[in-house]
C-alpha cells in the first residue's frame, strides 16, 4: 500500500508541476505583452518553458504505463496532462507569431488577452492543487472561473476583429492582427478544455 500511495502522490506532483509551469509561461507572456521592446525577446524563454512542459507530460505518460493503480482514472490523468500541454503550446505559438508574422508591437487586445491567460492558468493551478485533497466541490468553483475567462477571450476576439473591420488600416497588417487574436482565443479555449476535464472528474468523484 505504501508503494501505491507514493505513486499516487507522484501523479499529483507531476500534474501540479505542469500547471505551475504553464502559469509561469502565462506570466512571461504577460511580461512580453507589456514590454516596450519587441515581444520576440521572450521567445526563447517561452520555448524553454514549453519544452519543460513536454518533459513533464512525457513523465506522466511513462508513469501511467508503469502502474496499474492510479489515484483517479488513468484516462483523466492522461487528459489533464495533455490538455494542460495544449495550453502552454498555445502560449508558445502566440509568441512565435510575433516572429514569423513580423508583428513589431503589442496592442490593447493582446495585453488584455495576456491578463485573461494569467488568470485562467492561475485558476487551473488552484484547481489541480485541490485534486490530491479530494476537494471536488472547490474544484468546481475554479472551473467556473476558468470558463468565465474563456468567455472573456471570446469577447476580446469579437471586439478585436470588429475594430479591424471598422477601422481598417493596411490590409496585410490587419490580417496579421486577426491571426494573432484568433490564436490567443484558441489558447483560452485550451484552458476551458482543462476545466471540462476537471468538471468530469468532479462529477465522477464528488
Amino acid at each position: 500500500m505504501a508503494i501505491g500511495k507514493k505513486q499516487d502522490e507522484d501523479f499529483y506532483v507531476l500534474l501540479t508541476q505542469s500547471a505551475e509551469n504553464t502559469l509561469q509561461a502565462a506570466h512571461v507572456f504577460r511580461q512580453a505583452m507589456m514590454s516596450e521592446g519587441s515581444p520576440t525577446a521572450y521567445q526563447q524563454e517561452l520555448r524553454d518553458l514549453e519544452h519543460k512542459g513536454d518533459t513533464i507530460t512525457h513523465s506522466v505518460f511513462r508513469g501511467l504505463n508503469k502502474v496499474f493503480i492510479t489515484p483517479i482514472d488513468r484516462e483523466d490523468i492522461l487528459a489533464l496532462a495533455a490538455k494542460m500541454d495544449d495550453v502552454i503550446d498555445g502560449i508558445e505559438e502566440c509568441i512565435a507569431r510575433f516572429d514569423y508574422l513580423n508583428i513589431q508591437a503589442t496592442d490593447h487586445y493582446m495585453k488584455e488577452f495576456s491578463v485573461v491567460l494569467v488568470n485562467a492558468c492561475q485558476y487551473i493551478l488552484d484547481a489541480i492543487k485541490l485534486l490530491s485533497k479530494k476537494k471536488y466541490m472547490q474544484i468546481a468553483e475554479f472551473t467556473v472561473k476558468i470558463n468565465s475567462m474563456e468567455n472573456e477571450g471570446d469577447k476580446l476576439l469579437r471586439q478585436g476583429i470588429k475594430d479591424i473591420f471598422h477601422n481598417p488600416k493596411d490590409p496585410y497588417h490587419d490580417f496579421k492582427l486577426k491571426e494573432m487574436y484568433e490564436q490567443l482565443e484558441l489558447t483560452t479555449d485550451a484552458c476551458e478544455n482543462v476545466a471540462d476535464i476537471l468538471d468530469g472528474i468532479v462529477l465522477k468523484y464528488a
